[in-house]
Parts: C-alpha cells; structure tokens; sequence
C-alpha cells in the first residue's frame, strides 16, 4: 500500500512548487519558521535518513521487529516535532530543490527494487524517535511524514500569499 502512496504523495510535493518564485520557494512565515525550500530539503535528507538506515538494516540482516510502531503522531498537524537536523538556510532554485528530491527518491527506489516486505520478515532497524521498527515500515513512516510537510508547505503558501 505504502509502495503507490509514497510515490503519489511525492508528485504533490513536486507540484506544490510549481508556479513559485525563487522569492517565495525561499520566504519564511516568520524568523522561526521553515520556508518552503527549507521544507523541501528537510524531506529530501529525511528520506536519505530513513533509507540509508533502512538499506543499511536490511544488508546486516539486523533482529527481528514483531509488531509495527505507532506513527499516529504524524497525522496530527497541532503536535509539533522537533526536527533533529535543521535545514540549511541558503536560498535554493526550484531546480535544486526538485533535484536534491530525486536524489534522494533514488535511494527509495534502490530499496523497493532490492526488497520486499516478506523477503525482510519483520527485520528491525532502530530509528532515533521510534526505536526498533520494522524495516518495511520505513516506507509508511516517509509517507505520513512527507504528507504532513506536504500540508506544512500549503499552508506556507497560503502564509506568505
């Protein structure tokens, strides 16, 4: 299920920057808000975060994870996470930003092709804020998280006009 909507959900990202300017891709809401390229790069090193260490997982063979976590924190816009890297503030084109997405999209695309969920039967990795998870899980685990930035970077829009 995951497979088809981490692809869906990552053609709204690259279409919610359709139409912007190099201006407001870079504009924040306020000083202590991302903008919407930081939101984008942020997504971009996520994904490279989650599948390194999944790929990384998979190739050691690591334990075995039962039972899946519990990802609902993601479906909650009002609860906010703190992020453990904070994107770079440089400015960035549409093109750049569209293009640090498809390299780490290539990383995905390498663990789709490499595995699949009953070849990994329930092989754990340890995620940061999640703890041990099942690998296969990575891929609901980018989806809820690309969703709730993807609403993030809508309401941004709307923000700065």
């Amino acid at each position: 299920m995951w497979e088809k909507r981490i692809m869906e959900i990552r053609e709204k990202v690259r279409e919610s920057l359709e139409g912007l300017s190099f201006a407001k891709l870079n504009e924040k809401p306020s000083p202590e808000e991302w903008s919407i390229a930081q939101i984008v790069l942020h997504l971009a090193g996520a994904e490279t975060r989650f599948l390194t260490l999944a790929l990384d997982s998979a190739e050691s063979h690591s334990g075995r994870s039962e039972t899946d976590v519990d990802l609902s924190v993601f479906d909650d816009p009002a609860q906010k996470l703190k992020a453990p890297i904070e994107p770079s503030t440089n400015k960035q084109s549409r093109e750049d930003l569209l293009k640090e997405l498809d390299e780490s999209r290539s990383l995905t695309t390498q663990f789709l092709m490499n595995y699949t969920k009953e070849g990994l039967d329930r092989q754990s990795m340890n995620h940061h804020r999640f703890g041990k998870m099942p690998i296969w899980q990575v891929l609901e685990l980018l989806g809820k998280h690309e969703q709730r930035h993807l609403q993030q970077i809508e309401d941004v829009k709307k923000r700065i006009g």
